[in-house]
């Protein structure tokens, strides 16, 4: 009953079209196209760049509207090996509680079932959120992360994020698990950050594969 009522209660449109009753249409999904980049010899996909629909989607997931959380980890998927372990990139609590959920961890959730892989909820996270930090702040700040105290690790595992800038969250998580013995075999974001769209970069580009 509550799947019949709730288009009622709760409608939704295409954020790129205004199509009705979804999310993301497949037309507007199929506009981002996956990008791979390299971040100290880890292979990080996107599945477009942080631009158009895309980015709307992503921004809407900030905001905890739920909605764009099925069309996004259906661009992810296709992204990971059938049977991965995916670990999530958590934000903090208080940005979780302001939402409503982790958008990390739930797309994490819903990749994991359509790939039929295992979502390895491992991380947490540290310290205050990186909004508003301009790129220099973003690559020399560590320590964002802490496992879990009833963590079991995978042997190997995949990342997963919402987007993706300077790599820096990135690097700070991979190098926490290949630390306590993980071996990260790459990351699936949703976007990427479109170089020299950021704050000022200097230095350590990201690499187009």
């Amino acid at each position: 009953m509550w799947a019949a009522i709730r288009p009622w209660l709760f409608p939704v449109w295409c954020i790129g079209c205004g199509a009705p009753e979804v999310g993301l249409c497949a037309a507007c999904a199929a506009m981002a196209r996956p990008v791979t980049a390299w971040i100290d010899g880890l292979p990080v996909t996107a599945a477009g760049e942080y631009a158009g629909p895309l980015r709307e989607a992503v921004l809407a997931t900030k905001r905890g509207e739920r909605a764009y959380l099925d069309p996004l980890a259906g661009l992810l998927a296709p992204l990971i090996g059938a049977g991965s372990v995916v670990v999530p990139l958590v934000t903090t609590r208080g940005r979780a509680a302001e939402r409503g959920f982790d958008q990390a961890r739930e797309l994490a959730r819903r990749v994991a079932v359509l790939r039929s892989a295992a979502c390895a909820d491992v991380l947490r996270k540290r310290g205050a959120a990186q909004r508003g930090l301009g790129r220099a702040e973003r690559l020399t700040a560590s320590g964002r992360f802490a496992l879990r105290p009833e963590a079991r690790l995978p042997a190997r595992a995949v990342l997963l994020d919402d987007v993706v800038t300077t790599g820096a969250t990135l690097r700070d998580a991979a190098r926490l698990l290949a630390g306590a013995g993980c071996t990260v075999l790459g990351a699936v974001v949703v976007a990427r950050t479109p170089p020299g769209r950021e704050t000022q970069r200097r230095g350590g580009r990201l690499v187009e594969a």
